[in-house]
């Protein structure tokens, strides 16, 4: 398969015992898809794993369901929103109600150890998150590597190993520095995600938008953008509004046509 062509075959989806096995042979490849149509483009280029999430339990229902529908067979994860750690009821209640919207791994922000050891004990498959957590800005004072002092990077790494002992599957790695990451990934049973923690992790994460270039805000520097699909948007939203305030849409073509006959007609029956 080239870099641009969609794979063409029915694909099968992946078990989490299969993807387990892939630690050490090949690249995991993570994306988002919060839609049915980015989803089946994900499908198509052959994504491991697509992560979608609402802002509440009933919109992550939501989106969960448009992405399985778009991509039936690919292995989706979808978080659990911060509430449900209240408890460890709470916490398989909410990952019960999400996987039966369809998701297949319950992708678990924050540390909170007990609470994956009880999902996973009730056999759901757990993703936690290390390193640099996005809800946790106010505490780093923004945006941040985290892991740059032996100090920190030991603490990533036993934040690690408490995941694993907790019975995770894996872990996404965010902004750890590369050589850390990489050892960290040898040092662990857990498949470890880098988003934008170096190359030598199990697999790489980046957001859609980031790839695709959906919005006009900050792109981090792991960014992989490959299109920019929010000024082409602009730019034929921007043609479509001039030409309908000079009159140049719609024109014919894109008109339903009556038969002379038929017109005339329905004018005779309405002047009547």
């Amino acid at each position: 398969m080239s870099s641009t062509t969609p794979l063409q075959v029915q694909r099968k989806k992946l078990t989490v015992a299969e993807l387990l096995e892939l630690k050490g042979k090949r690249k995991l490849v993570v994306t988002t898809a919060f839609d049915e149509w980015t989803a089946r483009a994900a499908e198509r280029a052959g994504v491991d794993i697509i992560l979608a999430w609402g802002s509440c339990l009933d919109h992550s229902k939501f989106v969960i369901a448009s992405v399985r529908k778009g991509a039936p067979n690919t292995l989706i994860g979808s978080g659990i929103n911060p509430e449900a750690y209240e408890s460890v009821e709470r916490a398989i209640h909410t990952a019960n109600q999400i996987r039966a919207a369809g998701t297949d791994i319950i992708y678990c922000s924050g540390l909170v150890p007990d609470k994956f050891a009880a999902l996973s004990r009730q056999h759901f498959p757990c993703v936690g998150h290390v390193g640099y957590l996005p809800v946790n800005d106010t505490w780093y004072g923004g945006p941040r590597a985290v892991g740059k002092t032996a100090d920190e990077a030991k603490l990533v790494f036993d934040n690690v190993m408490a995941l694993e002992a907790a019975g995770c599957i894996a872990v996404e790695m965010e902004c750890v520095p590369a050589k850390i990451a990489a050892e960290i990934s040898k040092r662990t049973k857990l498949l470890v995600i880098s988003m934008g923690s170096g190359p030598d992790c199990d697999g790489q994460f980046v957001f859609s938008e980031d790839i695709l270039g959906t919005h006009d805000g900050h792109y981090p520097r792991h960014a992989y953008r490959k299109l920019d699909i929010m000024s082409k948007s602009i730019e034929a939203l921007c043609q479509y509004t001039n030409d309908v305030l000079k009159g140049a849409y719609p024109t014919p073509k894109h008109s339903i046509q009556i038969q002379d006959d038929e017109f005339e007609k329905f004018m005779a029956m309405i002047n009547e």
